[in-house]
């Protein structure tokens, strides 16, 4: 089957172009992002960051200071399942098309104090499913890799109590999809505000805002094949440029939005959920066709899809979490110029995600040790 970011491509532009890979909307809209908002320093329980709350229990006080100091804290390597919710019904198309997406997430960062950190992502994904957008059968690919940089809570509204972060997220072109569109860099600065409320014996509950505006540099304004649809194209006027050329635009500039809400009623216990509207600008098309009569006189650059998530998660033992949820990336448009419902469509996923911290496997090992 068709995954739902190969579907949001098919929207921006063109099956080639598929997707920027993770610069605005990579697996899941918030809980999947690392580099989406910065992820608070450890002990402020309860927070979210982008719609996934860090449900890690605080250490043992006699470790709690060094846990608050560890530079690695927020790393994690997640191991993800998702799969599509029309699997569950054989009718729906013609032929039954199952989807089962299999992927991990290496996800390091490295705090420099309270505020300043770097991180991290990169994806690699197998479908368990016989994949419609894949070259060979079983294929495992690489996704694009995420770097960033960001400041997270490094500034309070006075009596608001509401906090600001922001980060800089630069996507190298690492994943086929993207080399097929000839990106050389994307990079995208982003905002985030957002405010904590303590509910007493009821937990905490989370409200966010991010913004983002991401620029894509690309060699050409539309993707490229591998090899020439002509393969004897060399000994023709001008060479193979033009068998090569999909002639399918390139995003140039995305701008980006959401809220999240999150709710952490037990230590080891949360729910969470985001909604995002994402607008895509592709490349100008630099002259009118003349054998037109009739030119569009509606933006026909602009490409708009959305995303939303709801996630349940918890603890079952310190160093992991466990993450159950719903998701749906969804674009405006159905190949028949109807609207998808941004909540439920053919794209929509049930997923569980097993995400082992990295923290707090080390405090396990060292509390161990101590004990020893």
């Amino acid at each position: 089957m068709v995954s739902p970011l190969v579907a949001l491509g098919v929207a921006f532009a063109a099956p080639v172009q598929a997707q920027d890979d993770a610069a605005g909307f990579d697996d899941r809209l918030w809980s999947s992002n690392p580099a989406a908002a910065p992820e608070q320093p450890a002990g402020q329980a309860g927070a979210s960051q982008g719609g996934e709350i860090s449900l890690v229990a605080d250490a043992p006080s006699g470790a709690e200071e060094e846990e608050e100091g560890a530079p690695w804290r927020g790393s994690q390597v997640t191991y993800l399942n998702e799969i599509g919710v029309v699997s569950f019904d054989r009718s729906f198309d013609l032929t039954y098309n199952p989807y089962w997406l299999m992927t991990w997430v290496f996800r390091p960062r490295w705090w420099f104090d309270d505020v300043w950190n770097v991180a991290a992502r990169l994806d690699i994904s197998r479908e368990a499913t016989q994949a419609d957008d894949r070259t060979y059968s079983g294929e495992t690919w690489v996704h694009d890799l995420l770097l960033s940089a960001g400041a997270s809570n490094f500034y309070t509204i006075p009596g608001a109590g509401i906090d600001l972060s922001a980060d800089l997220v630069l996507t190298v072109p690492t994943s086929k999809i993207s080399q097929a569109r000839t990106l050389a860099l994307g990079i995208g600065p982003g905002v985030r505000i957002g405010r904590e409320f303590d509910l007493g014996p009821a937990g905490t509950l989370s409200l966010g805002y991010r913004v983002r505006f991401s620029a894509f540099l690309h060699r050409f304004t539309t993707g490229e094949l591998e090899t020439p649809i002509i393969p004897s194209c060399s000994g023709i006027d001008g060479g193979c440029d033009e068998f090569i050329n999909t002639g399918e635009r390139n995003t140039q500039w995305r701008v980006q939005h959401g809220v999240s809400i999150a709710w952490q009623p037990l230590e080891w216990l949360g729910v969470s959920t985001g909604f995002e509207h994402i607008v895509s600008w592709l490349y100008d098309i630099e002259a009118d066709d003349p054998r037109l009569s009739n030119q569009a006189e509606a933006d026909i650059d602009a490409r708009y899809s959305s995303a939303f998530d709801v996630e349940l998660t918890f603890v079952p033992w310190e160093p992991f979490e466990i993450g159950v949820g719903y998701a749906t990336l969804s674009p405006q448009l159905a190949p028949d110029s109807t609207y998808y419902n941004p909540f439920y469509n053919r794209y929509s996923t049930v997923f569980v995600d097993i995400r082992l911290m990295v923290d707090g496997l080390i405090n396990q090992f060292m509390g161990e040790g101590s004990e020893g």
